[in-house]
Parts: structure tokens; C-alpha cells; sequence
């Protein structure tokens, strides 16, 4: 999760493993959460972008989807993001599983009609 241009659709993929790195992991029950902000130390409700899932793809074998849609990075400034993804265990464990820094580019073209 490095650079998306501003407008575009992104979609991420996530498989979840056990703890054996080869089995997959169940995931039902479980919500993944992405949140995308300009600083770290924003609240929730000011995050650029706010995603949660509850319907995964395959859940019998861990696999899920992190949909960022046209309509919610259109109006994004180009810049540096702060951004972590978070499960919500159906036993309400909770855990970050990844964290970093995205940037986001200017398009150049901004019609589309």
C-alpha cells in the first residue's frame, strides 16, 4: 500500500493465515476495519477514509477485500497519508495487522464524462 492516484478505485486483498503460516485462517465473525488520515493523531470521525467489512470473499479460507472507491478518493489532496488496518476477532480480540504511510498522487486528468 504505497501510491494510488487521487479518483481512482483500489482494491486490497487480504488472506489470513494460522498461526502455522500455511493453513488458512477461518475469518467468520470477524470485521476489518481500514482508516486512512492526513495525521495520525485525528480522531476517527475526521479520517479521510473509513472502511469496514463484515462480508469477505471466502471466509471459510481467510481471504477478504478492502474496497477504496472513485467516490472516495476523488476529493482527496495529494499528499502523505497515515493509514492501519484492524480485525475485530468474533471473540472481539482486536488486532492491527498492518500500518504505514500511503501517498496519495494528483491525476492529471480530472473529466470523466
Amino acid at each position: 500500500m504505497k501510491d494510488i492516484f487521487r479518483g481512482d478505485k483500489k482494491t486490497y486483498t487480504l488472506s489470513f493465515l494460522k498461526a502455522d503460516g500455511i493453513t488458512p485462517q477461518p475469518i467468520t465473525g470477524w470485521k476489518i476495519y481500514f482508516t486512512m488520515k492526513q495525521q495520525e493523531n485525528q480522531s476517527d470521525a475526521q479520517a479521510a477514509i473509513k472502511v469496514d467489512v463484515t462480508e469477505h470473499d471466502e471466509l471459510n479460507i481467510g481471504k477478504t477485500s478492502i474496497c477504496l472507491s472513485s467516490k472516495q478518493t476523488e476529493k482527496l489532496i495529494p499528499g502523505k497519508y497515515y493509514y492501519d488496518i484492524q480485525v475485530k476477532k468474533a471473540e472481539d480480540d482486536i488486532l492491527t495487522i498492518t500500518s504505514g504511510q500511503i501517498n496519495v498522487l494528483a491525476d492529471v486528468t480530472r473529466r470523466t464524462d
